[in-house]
């Protein structure tokens, strides 16, 4: 399998950047962390998955992708991750929840009961029915494009070894369904076992994937309007990396932190990456100053031209593009990241 490192989501770098400058004291604070929690949960359950995909002997000519977002009859649905085999797919739906996880599919529910509170039921949404309906919305998205007669499996994923995972109702069905992250290898070679090897469309996986590539559909997300925070209750200056402390002084070639001593010669970096998840991807030299607490307009000039972002525009106008200093941070560079694809051989 090729290596692949731990992605993020771009909904996980916006609460990132969100929760690092809103004010402990704003009053959805408490609500960007507990948002920010679960989505470093999902992101880390969908990346552990590919670990165990790769231990799988017949998996040699899959093609996996992540997070494809298509229309059907006017709305949308996601699929976490997506198996694309010449012979069959296989659709899964992660879950990296604590605790023990009750399964109970006659009432169309999950129970979570975490270790810290064993008095506190959560209900989720079930799981099984979730993949299903999507697994039926992918095969009539693929029968709207033309392709028909390519069969499919639907798992839910439980990425959490720690996880106990119960049966409230109808034991059988979550036996099927339910499946622990190292126990997908031997349900890809099961299926695989018991599945005609010849291609069973005329699409071959390289093709299918392309055409989900073609279709998917962006969700970008104002993370401001979401969570009703003004712009201005965003926190500027520059965050000293070693303590986090707001803001660093801007000395000849150098950010001082005022609160550590700590130095930096590209402290400024995290907090346009920040601005570009928070305001957009374009900067202006005024904006670029006021977030940085910079008068010094010559400065900032430098700054541009040591980080060889893109010039928009040529006059006084001209705004400079932040998305190159995302790939430095391993976060989407653009919203159209969304559709991740590794090719394993």
């Amino acid at each position: 399998m090729n290596k692949q490192t731990y992605r993020r989501s771009i909904m996980q770098c916006k609460l990132d950047a969100l929760h690092r400058r809103l004010s402990p004291q704003h009053e959805k604070y408490p609500q960007i962390e507990s948002e920010l929690g679960k989505r470093r949960s999902g992101d880390f359950g969908e990346n552990s998955i590919d670990y165990y995909l790769s231990q799988s002997s017949g998996i040699q000519d899959c093609i996996i992708v992540k997070g494809a977002r298509l229309l059907l009859n006017n709305h949308h649905f996601q699929m976490d991750t997506l198996l694309l085999f010449p012979s069959f797919f296989i659709l899964l739906e992660t879950k990296h929840l604590t605790g023990t996880l009750l399964f109970d599919p006659d009432y169309q529910q999950l129970i979570q009961i975490k270790k810290e509170d064993l008095n506190h039921e959560i209900s989720r949404q079930e799981p099984i029915l979730q993949v299903k309906m999507q697994y039926n919305q992918f095969k009539r998205w693929l029968e709207n494009q033309g392709i028909e007669g390519y069969p499919g499996y639907c798992f839910v994923g439980v990425t959490n070894q720690n996880a106990i995972v119960k049966a409230l109702s109808n034991p059988a069905l979550v036996q099927e369904f339910v499946v622990r992250s190292p126990a997908l290898t031997i349900k890809i070679n099961d299926i695989q076992a018991n599945q005609q090897q010849t291609r069973s469309t005329i699409y071959s996986p390289k093709e299918i994937s392309l055409l989900i590539t073609k279709h998917h559909a962006l969700r970008n997300i104002n993370i401001l309007k979401e969570f009703d925070i003004d712009p201005t209750e965003i926190m500027t200056g520059v965050a000293c990396p070693d303590c986090n402390k707001l803001a660093m002084e801007k000395h000849p070639r150098k950010w001082s932190c005022p609160n550590c001593k700590h130095q930096s010669k590209n402290a400024h970096t995290q907090t346009l990456i920040d601005y570009s998840f928070l305001f957009g991807t374009n900067i202006s030299i005024r904006e670029m100053c006021r977030i940085l607490h910079i008068n010094n307009v010559r400065s900032v000039r430098r700054m541009l031209k040591e980080l060889s972002l893109n010039r928009i525009g040529t006059t006084y106008n001209s705004r400079y593009c932040l998305e190159s200093l995302r790939k430095q941070q391993n976060a989407p560079s653009s919203e159209g990241a969304f559709v991740h694809f590794i090719i394993l051989d």
